[in-house]
């Protein structure tokens, strides 16, 4: 499927680009992301979708940054009924579709709201990183499995009649089992891309006491597992997300240098104790010019008493 890149991190299934059994517990969920990145226009955002265990989905689509203004456009719907029978090759949630193509590599996605309309074509640069590929396997109150892909993202954005065309890089992750928000305590979700044969992403998370990390670098033509990660980060009032620098160790025994700063910020209220800021990145990877995005997870009482302190 990608002939030109080696790899040392097993393949996951094509049957896992598609639509899993969940079974019917609070907490089954599966969902999918595309990851919007329009920095000569101050433009993140992201298309998302998800179905629990009972059969009951949701689709949301959010736009913010300088060319939006003040406020964000986030448009969504929730506990939607969809059948058995309807998977990721034609997906639809109200005014949200996902149509996969070549599984695990290409996908398609659009959305129609009342402000905002998306046409988003992925194209991935590497085979998909499933995080069951660690030694330290996918975290059980995550996803029983989740994987990550970056690749070409095109398409348009349209905000109140206004269309932006773009033509860059974006990412999409899709994980399917359990999900319990309430037990994170923080985390770094980072994605960045400077070529389509150099780019990292790596997922830095603290729940129950314990550290966990996974990832992998896309670099000279050979995708390694993350192997260590030395960060360091700032935020703005409030722990919103500034900047980012990240040495990054691979199993190839390659380190790899990222230096980032937002370009914007939303943040999402995804459970009553936690709040996932959200912010695309404009990025460096080993002195090459790129973009990416930080996911940065913090409680809500910490937030709250952050409010008129920096980091």
């Amino acid at each position: 499927m990608f002939p030109e890149i080696t790899t040392d991190i097993p393949a996951l299934g094509l049957e896992h680009d598609n639509r899993h059994k969940l079974d019917n517990s609070d907490m089954a969920r599966e969902s999918l992301v595309y990851m919007i990145e329009i920095p000569e226009e101050g433009i993140g955002g992201f298309l998302y979708t998800w179905v629990t265990g009972t059969g009951k989905a949701g689709a949301a689509a959010c736009l913010f940054g300088s060319s939006i203004g003040d406020a964000p456009i986030f448009e969504f719907c929730d506990g939607i009924p969809v059948p058995d029978s309807m998977d990721f090759f034609d997906w639809r949630v109200q005014g949200l579709q996902v149509q996969l193509k070549e599984p695990l590599k290409t996908a398609h996605a659009t959305f129609k709201g009342e402000r905002i309309d998306v046409d988003y074509h992925f194209e991935a640069n590497h085979p998909a990183y499933a995080y069951s590929t660690h030694k330290n396997g996918c975290p059980q109150w995550i996803a029983n499995d989740r994987f990550e892909q970056q690749g070409r993202a095109h398409g348009s954005v349209t905000i109140d009649g206004r269309t932006i065309h773009f033509d860059g890089y974006g990412q999409r992750d899709h994980s399917w089992g359990t999900r319990d928000w309430g037990v994170n305590q923080h985390w770094k979700w980072v994605h960045a891309q400077a070529s389509p044969t150099l780019a990292v992403h790596f997922w830095q998370l603290y729940a129950l006491g314990k550290g966990h990390l996974c990832g992998f670098v896309n670099k000279d033509g050979h995708v390694a597992q993350v192997t260590d990660v030395d960060v360091d980060f700032s935020c703005r009032e409030g722990l919103k997300p500034k900047s980012l620098t990240a040495t990054v160790t691979d199993s190839a025994g390659r380190v790899t240098a990222l230096e980032a700063e937002t370009y914007g910020v939303f943040p999402f209220p995804v459970h009553p104790l936690i709040t996932m800021f959200e912010c695309p990145l404009t990025a460096k990877i080993d002195g090459q010019q790129g973009v990416g995005w930080v996911e940065m997870m913090w409680p809500n009482d910490l937030i709250g008493h952050m409010k008129d302190r920096t980091v």
